[in-house]
């Protein structure tokens, strides 16, 4: 069976840090442990960003990835970028993997994000998935909808993912609470829960009841450097869970 698509929402989101620099490099290494004697998964990656003012309205980034999950490596190319448009902050997003063992071999989205006043901003986005392997191929549609609210230093955010798969449908939400300090500093905290999707081949699908947490930051070492961090754990129903980090470097330019 070859996993299609994890429908819970992610638990470890970029984070907008509390003053924006014109330029960000960030390199970050990640490992997660499975029960069961299972393989670790790792992930390497290089993300960049640019951003052209204070209020991060007009922005654009790019990364690269490469993971390993039980003994397959894939690698990953992603760019998205954003501006502001009738009051609105509109947004794209691709990626696209040469090898696609299980990473989408393309992807391609749109997202929609507007202020509604007294620190409110509501959010709907749309994203299509292209997965193809041995049991055939699989487009997966996403919409979520979002809303966070910032007060102070704190931010909240709730939202929810509705996902299809060969006419299956499934849901999953997420809740989330931040704390921005100092100029470029944040912690965070996030649950997360819903229901995953996987392709059997022959558009059979398998679903999987999902429970999630994560403890993420970023802490300013300088003026132009930043350590970010995550601590995630994942429960995938009765079939394993996942336990791991993530630790990277961040550059300002």
């Amino acid at each position: 069976m070859r996993r299609v698509l994890a429908a819970l929402a992610l638990l470890v989101p970029v984070a907008v840090p509390a003053v924006a620099a014109a330029s960000t490099v960030e390199l970050s290494q990640g490992a997660e442990a499975l029960s069961g004697d299972r393989p670790a998964w790792r992930t390497t990656a290089l993300d960049l960003a640019w951003v052209a003012d204070r209020d991060r309205a007009l922005a654009a980034g790019g990364s690269l990835r490469e993971a390993s999950r039980f003994r397959e490596d894939d690698v990953e190319a992603a760019i998205w970028a954003q501006a502001p448009v009738a009051g609105f902050v509109l947004g794209v997003e691709g990626s696209a993997s040469p090898t696609w063992e299980f990473l989408p071999r393309w992807s391609a989205g749109a997202r929609a994000e507007r202020g509604l006043g007294a620190g409110w901003v509501a959010s709907l986005g749309g994203r299509l998935l292209r997965y193809d392997g041995e049991l055939g191929a699989s487009t997966v549609a996403l919409t979520t909808a979002g809303l966070e609210r910032y007060f102070g230093r704190w931010r909240t955010a709730a939202s929810g993912t509705a996902a299809g798969l060969h006419g299956a449908w499934s849901g999953s939400g997420r809740l989330a609470l931040d704390l921005y300090y100092g100029e470029r500093g944040r912690v965070g905290v996030s649950v997360a829960a819903g229901r995953e999707l996987e392709s059997l081949g022959g558009g059979a699908v398998l679903r999987t009841d999902v429970l999630g947490a994560a403890l993420t930051g970023a802490h300013p070492l300088s003026a132009t450097w930043a350590v970010t961090w995550d601590l995630t754990a994942q429960r995938q129903g009765d079939l394993y869970t996942r336990v791991g980090g993530r630790l990277g470097v961040r550059r300002s330019f």
